[in-house]
């Protein structure tokens, strides 16, 4: 997915009096095609770590930082979303899976989809935008597919990299005032002082969005030159690594030059090797289906421990004697022309079967 619809974002909250519960008073959100454009062009190239953006930059980098503030203020950032002519966006915060995640979904008005809640915490939790204004906009366009409703993604980059944010913006090099402002006492904001010190934290508030933008877009900028990956469709880092696995074995990858503003660059171009055995992995759909029945219940070990098998060759000679006129030995293509073909298939059922390959 393209940085334009890719967003960090993060949300402030007090606890309350009697029920110790998190309220959240403000949110903060930036598009990393935005920031991409101006840190490229302006700071990435031109700056070391230990210099200071330039304060008229700084002003204009503050500014790209969108905030909603209010105890509607997850309602008001989706709002805000529905004006992005797109029909999947992803909102990733740091540590949300713990955290960021969960105050959405207390404050959601309603719930679309299932969270995906494991030991770590909500490492995905889609929802659809309940914006009735697009949804009208997309209703009278008649090239949109499907339903009219926008999905957002909240995220959470923790899974990627477990450090804290100010970690992360330090390992980063980011320039020195675009990393975290760690010396700011965050729980002194209460129920009933956050508005009038609101010029307190809001630059806090906006510079931990900004930090963890420009975290994100370097992030994604290596993975997706090393292995043509990124953060949108990787929940977590183990998914990324496999991913990219399965990349670096069936493409080459080469460097070319492309314009980049007013110079060029170098970028990394990937090609599918050619004459190579395909791997098939968990996501192809007869793998999928050889692992759900292979599956009887409790749990299920994955080991080192390499084995062979004929049973694939056999599966393939009873399926040939059935096609007599195929000369692949290509599973996928069999079941193909096996699942096409209209003769009587009681007989194969029955050798299958027999031997326990069905």
């Amino acid at each position: 997915m393209s940085d334009d619809a890719l967003f960090a974002w993060d949300c402030e909250t007090y606890s309350e009096k009697n029920s110790r519960r998190a309220i959240p008073y403000a949110c903060t959100l930036i598009n990393l095609e935005k920031l991409r454009k101006k840190l490229e062009k302006n700071i990435f190239p031109n700056i070391n770590p230990t210099d200071n953006v330039p304060e008229e930059f700084y002003d204009k980098l503050m500014n790209v930082v969108e905030i909603f503030v209010g105890t509607d203020c997850i309602d008001q950032m989706l709002k805000y979303l529905g004006q992005y002519d797109r029909k999947r966006l992803i909102l990733i915060s740091h540590n949300g899976s713990g955290f960021d995640n969960w105050i959405v979904l207390k404050n959601a008005k309603k719930l679309t989809h299932c969270p995906l809640k494991t030991p770590r915490g909500i490492l995905s939790f889609p929802l659809s935008n309940p914006d009735e204004d697009l949804q009208k906009k997309w209703k009278r366009q008649k090239e949109i597919k499907g339903n009219y409703l926008q999905h957002i993604n909240f995220t959470c980059s923790y899974q990627h990299e477990s450090s804290s944010l100010a970690a992360w913006g330090n390992s980063s090099n980011l320039p020195a005032n675009l990393r975290k402002i760690a010396d700011v006492d965050i729980a002194k904001y209460t129920q009933d002082n956050w508005e009038e010190l609101r010029h307190e934290w809001e630059p806090y508030a906006k510079r931990d969005t900004l930090c963890l933008g420009a975290c994100l877009i370097k992030y994604n900028q290596v993975t997706k030159e090393v292995v043509n990956q990124n953060m949108s469709n990787n929940l977590t880092a183990p998914s990324l690594s496999l991913k990219g696995w399965y990349y670096l074995y069936h493409y080459e990858k080469e460097m070319v030059e492309e314009e980049c503003y007013e110079t060029t660059r170098m970028v990394a171009k990937h090609t599918e090797k050619e004459n190579i055995e395909k791997v098939y992995t968990h996501t192809n759909p007869f793998i999928r289906n050889f692992i759900r029945r292979s599956i009887k219940g409790g749990r299920v070990s994955a080991n080192r421990k390499s084995f062979e098998t004929n049973k694939m060759d056999e599966i393939c000679n009873v399926l040939k004697e059935y096609i007599s006129q195929s000369e692949s030995n290509n599973i996928i293509d069999l079941l193909k022309e096996y699942s096409a073909s209209t003769k009587d298939k009681t007989e194969v059922h029955s050798r299958l079967k027999k031997n326990r390959m069905y």
